[in-house]
């Protein structure tokens, strides 16, 4: 007999099983309750019904209790080394050799365990459908089913058109009909309806909200309307709206100002390069081929070029700023100019469409 032990599951859970284990004989406490799909295991035959006539329906699959224990021993080591995806595909392995209420709960403890809560709750409520009142594990999974569903949406379908429908997307995944109510994360729904006939789409949005439900309603598809070609117009010109007296003076001036801030840094770095040949000629005193009063003037020379390049500097500098704010004011003037948008309207029979 395989031993079960307590451990602690997710904050949600206060307390959760390890997974159960199975006799050594059979699958589950009931080894052959139930076979696969939940429909009645088949039992030994007796003398008497030996002789009895074959039912003409097909035999149900026989289930396999010794394929069963390995998968569901296969699952439980999985569980207790923390692979519990893996774990969850053992179990569902196990109930299709041979269906057992432990298998199905572990199955469910497993997906709960992987984080996938659609299938999680999924399982738990496959087992608390044939686990019956007595079973340990049913307060449990009763009260995690209505944990889960109070953190997972529900999608309700309501066809209201005989139109034949092909196929259905939800965000892309194909969806059967049947597969409704059908729990989903929360968050926006893109679903796609596909008709049998070409171009036959009606698309539906929807916002699924936790714990809450949602009712995707088809209508039926939009038919579409047929209208003669159009004659050809000739291509309309497009419309320029006309500057303003203030964006062109605007933009004439920040030129200008441009382009004096740039001449104004060439007279600098030419007046500049002068200053320092004359400094030093000045410092140098012509290296003593020159009387004094030749020296004098060559400090003169100096520092009139170096008055000339500060004031050149300083004209530079305000016209590089004045440049500076007349592109800031012409970057605004120019995002306050009105915006052409064309639009047109296209009757679609019950609705309207409206493009620019």
């Amino acid at each position: 007999m395989l031993c079960a032990a307590e451990l602690t599951m997710t904050p949600v859970v206060a307390r959760t099983q390890e997974p159960v284990a199975p006799t050594e004989s059979g699958a589950a406490e009931s080894p052959a309750r139930e076979s696969v799909a939940g429909s009645p295991a088949s039992s030994p035959a007796s003398e008497d019904e030996t002789d009895a006539p074959a039912s003409p329906e097909v035999a149900a699959p026989v289930p396999d209790q010794a394929a069963a224990l390995v998968y569901f021993r296969e699952g439980k080591q999985h569980y207790n080394e923390r692979r519990y995806a893996e774990a969850a595909q053992a179990f569902d392995r196990s109930l299709a050799a041979a269906w057992s209420i432990n298998a199905a709960y572990n199955k469910a403890l497993s997906l709960d365990r992987a984080s996938d809560l659609v299938a999680a709750l999924q399982a738990y409520r496959d087992y608390l459908e044939h686990a019956e009142t007595q079973d340990q594990h049913r307060v449990t999974a009763l009260e995690r089913s209505e944990q889960l569903r109070q953190r997972l949406g529900e999608v309700l379908l309501q066809v209201d058109s005989p139109e034949a429908i092909r196929e259905i997307r939800i965000n892309g995944d194909a969806v059967d009909k049947d597969a409704f109510p059908r729990l989903t994360l929360p968050g926006p729904l893109e679903v796609e309806f596909v008709g049998e006939a070409p171009g036959q789409r009606k698309h539906v949005r929807a916002d699924v909200r936790a714990g809450g439900t949602v009712t995707i309603v088809f209508p039926g598809f939009v038919r579409p309307e047929v209208r003669p070609p159009d004659a050809v117009k000739p291509p309309a010109r497009p419309f320029v709206p006309e500057e303003s007296r203030r964006l062109k003076g605007l933009r004439a001036g920040f030129w200008t100002t441009t382009s004096l801030a740039l001449a104004g840094g060439v007279t600098v770095a030419i007046l500049g390069s002068r200053v320092l040949v004359a400094r030093d000629r000045a410092h140098s005193g012509c290296d003593g081929l020159c009387e004094e009063g030749e020296k004098q003037g060559l400090y003169r020379t100096f520092f009139a070029l170096q008055d000339a390049t500060n004031v050149a500097i300083g004209v530079s500098a305000a016209v590089g700023v004045a440049a500076l704010a007349l592109g800031i004011a012409l970057r605004r003037e120019r995002a306050r100019r009105p915006v052409s948008t064309r639009a047109a309207l296209r009757w679609l029979g019950s609705t309207v469409e409206l493009t620019f």
